[in-house]
């Protein structure tokens, strides 16, 4: 795997690289005080069209406020830092903290379901391979304190938070196999953490326990990414790409996956293991002692306590491509998947995007008219569900604008464009006033420009953060 050395330019280089990888392979997300210093911004983008490019007399409407916050990680060299800002005044943003890492090696973040806590991903300053020896830690928004949670996991793979935020999902790479591990972040039972105070121990050795959910010999499985989760039945949907001779792109999911599941799940097999075990164990005391004078025959033993039967099991239930896809996205109900596949269209690699009904089992290109034939960029849905949000590349001297796509058929609706370069999104606001977007100044995925976070809204504004590329969307929360 590629180091991450800016957010977006490895997604670009990913994306710009993709006829190529896909030969090798096969074809391969508040406060709004202001913290004091101002960066220099450009001027908004002059009034246009949201449907067309062309200079409009009437004034946009007034910009709504939204109650939400953006979190977002912007990488440098050796650190990252985290911000939370206001999309109606993206410049008046706050730093939440900076945290170091190892030269040319961008976190990966993760906010937890309750907007209280980061998960991130880190290559600590002994890591030498970002598919086996990154670690992950928690940062407490509140305390500010750090904690690490795992080590020896794959860097680029995004954690995920259960929906209660009792377990944190990773991918684990090995020599011969991958994996995904649980890490149960339950508190400890009374008297564990006093225990724990009377002993020095170090960092390492206070790590919270961790189970293998998924394992498959490299030679059948290339990855696993887990994706997102279905709560109201304890189920986490991940993606697997197939290895070996074949290739291909899977759906599967396994369950139980929240903490109060695997926990009723755990009591359950424990138990059922010690009846049984004390059932062997009355059985063999009640065996009748032979008597002296017969023959001697062996004396009867205890069968060893059953092993419990794996308490989180997998499976694969629906094949997304027979191309190895990416950049998937999980819609808010969990009832749909959109992600890009590449494929031939007039004799050039395209990469377009594809909606899967988890459901109905069936899968279809997003077929809109208005969308570009060249290169589809990040879908992303909006959170009603029915909508898709897909960036484009500039068209002759045309830039680049996202369509939000409906499912139903009703016609696509373009979002106001950059005065040049293209859009690619990254997160809408849960209320759908704003869709966090990296912008870039460039012409091509080859040739992307210099990068800058942008807010847009479905009304016509565009509002800039200060500049600056290797944006990561961290997620929303609540403003104070």
């Amino acid at each position: 795997m590629r180091p991450r050395t800016d957010g977006p330019k490895l997604w670009l280089a990913a994306v710009a690289a993709a006829a190529t990888l896909i030969a090798g392979l096969y074809a391969a997300c508040g406060d709004d005080s202001p913290d004091g210093t101002t960066t220099p911004t450009e001027p908004p983008s002059p009034a246009m069209s949201p449907i067309s490019r062309t200079a409009t007399a009437t004034p946009l409407p007034p910009l709504e406020p939204t109650s939400y916050r953006f979190l977002y990680s912007q990488s440098a060299t050796d650190a990252d830092t985290f911000w939370r800002t206001d999309p109606v005044d993206p410049t008046a943003r706050v730093e939440v903290a900076t945290i170091p890492h190892k030269p040319g090696w961008a976190l990966v973040p993760a906010l937890s379901p309750d907007g209280k806590k980061i998960a991130y991903n880190a290559m600590p300053d002994l890591g030498m391979s970002p598919g086996t020896d990154a670690e992950t830690r928690i940062l407490d928004l509140v305390s500010g304190e750090t904690t690490l949670v795992a080590q020896g996991v794959d860097l680029t793979t995004v954690p995920r938070w259960s929906p209660d935020g009792g377990l944190l999902f990773l991918r684990r790479n090995g020599v011969q196999e991958v994996t995904v591990i649980l890490v149960d972040l339950s508190k400890p039972e009374d008297g564990q953490d006093e225990q724990a105070e009377e002993v020095e121990v170090g960092e390492e050795d206070k790590l919270p326990p961790t189970r293998t959910v998924l394992r498959q010999h490299v030679s059948d499985v290339l990855a696993y990414i887990p994706l997102g989760f279905k709560a109201d039945e304890a189920t986490m949907y991940f993606v697997q790409i197939q290895g070996g001779t074949q290739s291909g792109t899977f759906l599967g999911r396994y369950a139980p996956a929240t903490g109060e599941a695997v926990a009723t799940a755990t009591a359950i097999a424990d138990f059922t293991a010690t009846a049984v075990a004390e059932a062997t164990a009355t059985a063999v005391a009640s065996t009748p002692t032979p008597d002296a004078s017969a023959t001697a025959t062996p004396t009867p033993t205890a069968s060893p306590t059953p092993t419990p039967m794996p308490i989180l099991t997998g499976s694969v239930f629906l094949a997304l491509s027979d191309q190895i896809a990416r950049d998937f996205s999980l819609s808010p109900d969990a009832s749909r998947v959109a992600y890009l596949v590449p494929s031939l269209v007039g004799g050039q690699f395209m990469v377009q995007t594809h909606v899967a009904d988890v459901k109905g089992g069936r899968v279809t290109p997003l077929a809109a008219e208005g969308l570009s034939q060249g290169d589809h960029l990040r879908p992303t849905w909006h959170p009603d569900g029915d909508k898709v949000s897909v960036g484009q590349l500039p068209s002759g001297s045309n830039p680049g604008r996202v369509g939000v796509v409906p499912l139903d058929g009703d016609g696509v609706t373009f979002l106001p464009p950059p005065n040049q370069g293209f859009d690619a999104p990254l997160s809408w606001s849960p209320d759908g006033k704003f869709l966090a977007v990296t912008s870039f100044q460039g012409e091509s995925l080859g040739n992307p420009g210099p990068a800058r976070l942008v807010f847009v809204s479905p009304g016509g504004q565009r509002l800039p953060a200060p500049e600056g590329g290797g944006i990561a969307a961290i997620g929303w929360v609540k403003a104070e």
